[in-house]
């Protein structure tokens, strides 16, 4: 019987979507019997088809099922929302197309889950760089790293669903819970999570529920990773919005805050630059952090949307 959906979104990654799916099929302290591996492909001519059946074949003979659902309307939204609709079992978990799980991954999201009498769970999300530069690079290891590096149980502020697992029908109350309007610009998946809390949903964090993120060179150029910062700032002021009625105090106060990031930040980022460039880059990217807190509205949000084809807020 089939009791979790491990879910995939993919979009054009190959040999990505194949290094997730065999670390899923390597888990250990799982029974293959009980998982499912769900590939939403959300390329509008169904390109990784092939593929999904080549990691058919191969998950068949570790006991696990792999299935393939076609979402052809752009946008990481739809292509979630596609995935709940067509879950089969009550248990949600999903890493993306260019991660890789740790084998104690699901185990350790479960023990948490049933531990503390969770609705959702999150997990770290450390970052493998192509061009070999240590995870803990000074900024980049800062712009990627996702970890809320506190105790397994802990309240999780959950804002993203590269590394989640949550029950259907306690998060979901429709087959739509990720809001279209978001689907291209990112921010679904930290709506999602925004909601699910305000409706009463307990969010915890797993610390040991480990997965990695290959983050491509060209992912590592600063003029990204600026954008990057401004639109997780955008992201967090919007959720303020999301109030009936809009937090418009919260709201005022944090453009200030981000107004006084950008007249502070700049001038340290100029004098340091030659001396510390990765203690320069943090206070510049700082700086884009203030942009977004003050340019954070819908129409604005296009302006950090350069960040990647298929947006993911972490």
């Amino acid at each position: 019987m089939i009791k979790i959906s491990v879910q995939i979104m993919t979009f054009h990654r190959d040999a990505g979507l194949r290094r997730a799916v065999k670390s899923v099929v390597a888990q250990r302290g799982i029974d293959p019997a009980t998982v499912e591996i769900l590939i939403v492909d959300n390329s509008a001519e169904g390109s990784a088809k092939a593929t999904v059946d080549e990691l058919t074949r191969d998950a068949a003979t570790a006991g696990y099922l792999v299935r393939y659902v076609s979402e052809t309307r752009p946008g990481i939204a739809r292509a979630r929302n596609c995935g709940v609709a067509n879950a089969g079992a009550d248990l949600i978990a999903y890493i993306d197309d260019d991660e890789e799980a740790e084998p104690d991954w699901l185990a350790s999201m479960l023990a948490v889950l049933d531990k503390y009498q969770a609705d959702a769970v999150g997990g770290p999300v450390l970052p493998i760089f192509e061009d070999g530069r240590p995870p803990n690079d000074p900024f980049w290891g800062w712009i990627y790293d996702y970890d809320e590096k506190v105790p397994s149980g802990s309240t999780y502020r959950a804002t993203g669903t590269g590394n989640c697992l949550f029950y259907k029908s306690r998060c979901c109350p429709t087959d739509t819970p990720f809001d279209p309007a978001l689907g291209l610009t990112g921010g679904s998946d930290t709506r999602f999570f925004y909601t699910i809390k305000a409706n009463g949903c307990r969010v915890v964090w797993c610390a040991e529920g480990i997965v990695h993120e290959y983050v491509p060179k060209a992912r590592t150029q600063l003029a990204y990773g600026l954008r990057r910062r401004m639109r997780q700032s955008q992201l967090f002021l919007q959720t303020y919005s999301w109030n009936e009625p809009p937090n418009r105090g919260a709201i005022a106060k944090w453009m200030v805050i981000g107004l006084l990031q950008m007249i502070g930040y700049l001038p340290l980022s100029l004098l340091l630059w030659k001396r510390d460039p990765s203690r320069a880059q943090r206070y510049l990217a700082l700086v884009y952090g203030g942009m977004g807190k003050v340019f954070w509205t819908p129409r604005f949000t296009a302006m950090a949307y350069g960040m990647r084809p298929r947006a993911r807020a972490h």
